[in-house]
């Protein structure tokens, strides 16, 4: 055994030593569900309505990212900065009104437009019921004003989800990730509908315990990034109550190979 193996080797198994501490709380009907990934990864600019409906029609659901607005409407962005159009130039969501967003959306056209997050949750009710939702919500980031308040700003995102999940009686079937704990610790502790993950790019151990410290439901996990993820992993995760998501997770062959590790949830680009 060569020493990069017996490396990989001491450090899954003191991982899963300190795992095996939390109390088991065995998940039963684990299943994998395929996600489209900002809405279905066809071609062009992801999180629009039209790669919505293109991931919603071909797989069990989709994953989707979040930014803001100055009048506290939830819009669908990767980038918290709009992207330019003719005389347009770019800004930041959490400092332009709702009106300024529908200019700018006139300005892209329908297929590039930006959609609001009531918008895309009224087709589901309508079309797909039953279909699951990611939200991502990275970190709030003000645009360079270091002085606002982010916790008590991604809080109110946060209890913006809820109410939008109500009023379209999606309950159950909306999922956060994020990588700030206070903000998956607010949705987990003003809702029992919605479930929680940490994002992690890459420190499972870390991950795993942060989830488990703070009864999140799982994390969401970037696959084959700075470390790799196994079955084992997969399967102590389950054994202690929680569910992973792997993304992205692109081509067949990883596609195949992530669901055979037992993965919750696949985020892809690949239909």
């Amino acid at each position: 055994m060569n020493r990069i193996v017996i490396g990989t080797w001491l450090l899954l198994s003191f991982s899963c030593d300190r795992i095996e501490y939390y109390p088991d709380r065995p998940l039963t009907n684990v299943k994998t569900y395929v996600l489209g990934h900002a809405g279905s990864g066809i071609v062009g600019r992801g999180d629009t309505m039209e790669s919505c409906i293109n991931g919603l029609t071909l797989s069990d659901g989709i994953e989707i990212d979040l930014q803001i607005s100055s009048d506290g409407t939830l819009w669908l962005s990767h980038d918290e900065h709009t992207i330019s159009c003719n005389t347009i130039g770019v800004e930041c969501f959490h400092v332009i009104s709702d009106s300024r967003i529908e200019e700018i959306n006139t300005c892209l056209g329908a297929a590039d437009s930006y959609p609001r997050l009531t918008t895309v949750f009224e087709y589901i009710n309508l079309h797909h019921p039953d279909s699951f939702v990611s939200l991502d919500v990275k970190v709030w980031e003000p645009c360079g004003l270091t002085d606002l308040n982010v916790t008590r700003n991604m809080n109110i995102l946060a209890q913006k989800i809820i109410d939008i999940v109500r009023l379209y009686h999606l309950e159950n079937q909306i999922m956060v990730e994020s990588e700030v704990g206070d903000f998956l610790y607010y949705v987990r502790t003003h809702s029992d509908f919605i479930e929680t993950y940490l994002t992690t790019l890459g420190d499972y151990e870390l991950g795993v315990s942060r989830a488990l410290d703070s009864e999140f439901s799982g994390i969401s996990f970037k696959y084959k990034f700075s470390e790799s993820i196994t079955k084992e992993q997969i399967d102590l995760l389950h054994r202690k109550g929680l569910k992973i998501h792997l993304w992205p997770v692109n081509g067949t062959e990883d596609i195949e190979e992530a669901k055979a590790l037992g993965a919750d949830f696949i985020q892809t680009d690949t239909f």
